[in-house]
């Protein structure tokens, strides 16, 4: 099942308050952003959508292929360690939204989008402190820990789902 796209429509500069204000409140399990990165990450990113659910913001999601000139460590790891990939920077959801089955749906769509591009998804999960609702839902989806790093202050989890 793929979200419609009327759920999932690219990011506009009228959505950036929107967007800071959700990373914000998620920051701790995040990493921070601010009105210039979000520009930078949208004008590079292979998707950078905003979640909506019966025209209300639900939330946002950013990803990026490999080859990309992202300056995130994350991302780094990834390029150091595979060709080709595609990289989930960041999904949120407004606490409203959850449980609602839209992160499900959001993720068969980027998951149909890894697979034309390349044999896996990547992402991270944090360890410390623990996001232990990510970890499940990720490994429910067959997504498996192939490393640890620090992302400042952050233990993550590597996570790669192979196609």
């Amino acid at each position: 099942m793929s979200i419609p796209s009327s759920l999932l429509r690219p990011i506009t500069p009228a959505d950036h308050a929107d967007v800071l204000t959700l990373n914000e409140r998620n920051v701790e399990l995040l990493a921070p952003l601010d009105e210039d990165k979000l520009t930078r990450m949208t004008g590079i990113a292979d998707r950078a959508s905003v979640i909506t659910h019966q025209n209300s913001f639900a939330g946002f999601v950013i990803t990026f292929t490999a080859g990309t000139a992202y300056d995130s460590p994350n991302y780094q790891w990834y390029a150091d360690t595979y060709d080709s990939f595609y990289y989930l920077d960041r999904i949120v959801l407004h606490d409203d939204f959850r449980r609602l089955g839209l992160g499900s749906i959001a993720y068969d769509e980027l998951e149909g989008r890894a697979r034309e591009l390349a044999p896996r998804l990547a992402l991270e999960v944090n360890l410390d402190p623990p996001n232990e609702p990510s970890l499940a839902f990720h490994r429910k989806r067959g997504y498996e820990q192939i490393g640890e790093a620090m992302a400042g202050e952050h233990l993550v989890a590597m996570l790669v789902k192979t196609f």
